[in-house]
């Protein structure tokens, strides 16, 4: 099983035939989806620094630029109806199409709501980004989302800001083992590798390419295995990144039960997804 473990619903997947087209195109079984912009199609093309850069975590220059985007277009206002509007896309194909429900902490009431949609919706995996919203890993807030993803053994799919809060967020992994997370884009993968903490709870998802190389993919993968890399697209944020990302890991020489793993065993594995 291929799945897109990381994309949102806009750009090529603001609709169910969009989202059809592109996968059937690339042999994609399944997307994982969450909120995008409302009503957009548009794909955004970003320069490569990654080829000139491929040692370097390029990730606090893209997290720099989406906190300025966000904070200018004011679009956190926007995930609880992106939400509702990705429940709509799953309900048209839910074979194919995965909700992520993306917890925007700053809404009145967002956990409670996370509550009644989960009881509602029954997605399988939770999002948090706090390049969309400030809040921080040692805040109650937080401590009560991964409570409630571990109770109902849920990943939870974390893009981190700063340094300082993958620090506290490994910190926060070695307190709580049961609590399973995917780190977006491979940010801070240095500081994981250098963790004396036990982090068997920790996956590493690989998008985009324009900012995260091969180099590091396998770089990661050399460190802590290939049941722990996680295949995504971000799609709309980068021109052509799931079949990009496809050709790079089957690019990588990797054993056909690797290569499976990362391009969708393991997320089918943490979404306890059947065939």
């Amino acid at each position: 099983m291929i799945i897109d473990g990381h994309a949102h619903a806009c750009g090529d997947y603001l609709s169910t035939e969009g989202i059809l087209r592109l996968l059937d195109a690339l042999g994609v079984d399944k997307v994982v989806l969450a909120p995008g912009q409302p009503d957009s199609d548009k794909t955004y093309a970003f320069p490569n620094v990654a080829r000139v850069f491929p040692s370097w975590d390029m990730v606090p220059f893209f997290n720099l630029l989406t906190k300025v985007t966000v904070s200018v277009a004011r679009t956190g206002k926007h995930i609880e109806i992106g939400n509702e509007y990705v429940r709509s896309l799953v309900s048209k194909c839910p074979d194919r199409i995965i909700q992520c429900y993306w917890v925007y902490l700053s809404n009145p009431g967002a956990l409670d709501l996370l509550e009644t949609r989960f009881e509602a919706w029954r997605f399988r995996i939770i999002k948090l980004h706090q390049c969309w919203e400030s809040f921080t890993v040692d805040s109650d807030e937080f401590e009560r989302v991964a409570a409630f993803a571990t109770d109902k053994d849920l990943p939870i799919f974390f893009h981190v800001y700063s340094k300082g809060e993958t620090l506290k967020l490994i910190q926060f992994i070695e307190k709580y083992p049961s609590t399973k997370f995917i780190i977006g884009h491979l940010y801070g993968l240095e500081h994981y590798m250098s963790a004396e903490a036990n982090l068997v709870n920790v996956y590493f998802e690989i998008s985009t390419p324009a900012f995260v190389s091969a180099l590091r993919v396998r770089k990661a993968i050399d460190r802590f295995g290939a049941e722990r890399i996680i295949l995504g697209s971000d799609t709309p944020y980068g021109r052509d990144n799931l079949k990009l990302n496809l050709q790079r890991v089957r690019a990588l020489g990797l054993s056909e039960e690797d290569e499976g793993m990362i391009l969708g065993g393991n997320m089918q594995r943490l979404l306890n997804l059947k065939r």
